[in-house]
């Protein structure tokens, strides 16, 4: 099994973070990204070429998009246990256990500076432990 260098599952960890989706090559290791919010013709013709050269081989891909909200809710609930100040856990719990527990808890985040920049680390970490081992599983890497 080769080691995958973490510069590549920062890009990718990165990529999803920001609603992208990657297709990771097998072989060479080399990373497509689509950004489906661009706007830009020049960059939507050059994400379709792209594109169309992954599908051609799409077998020696692994298509990595955006977590699912239930992956993030485990990342959400796994960031509690990791936080010292009960009010504040308790804070980020109701707002897990409240309609739109993604949204909540990340307007509740968003609103403590410190604890955002907890959570964006922590989050960030997690993104690339799932890609890592994504890759790792999807394809023995």
């Amino acid at each position: 099994m080769k080691i995958l260098p973490q510069f590549i599952i920062k890009e990718i960890a990165t990529a999803i973070a920001n609603g992208n989706t990657c297709y990771f090559h097998r072989y060479t290791a080399k990373v497509t990204t689509i950004d489906p919010s661009t706007e830009d013709p020049a960059l939507l013709a050059a994400q379709a070429k792209a594109l169309a050269l992954v599908e051609k081989k799409i077998g020696d891909y692994v298509k990595i998009e955006k977590l699912s909200n239930e992956n993030q809710l485990v990342i959400m609930k796994d960031f509690l246990e990791e936080l010292p100040d009960r009010s504040i856990r308790k804070q980020l719990s109701n707002a897990l256990n409240r309609k739109n527990p993604v949204r909540n808890f990340n307007q509740a985040v968003e609103s403590n500076m410190e604890l955002s920049i907890h959570w964006g680390n922590f989050s960030f970490d997690e993104y690339q432990r799932w890609v890592s081992n994504l890759i790792i599983d999807a394809y023995n890497y």
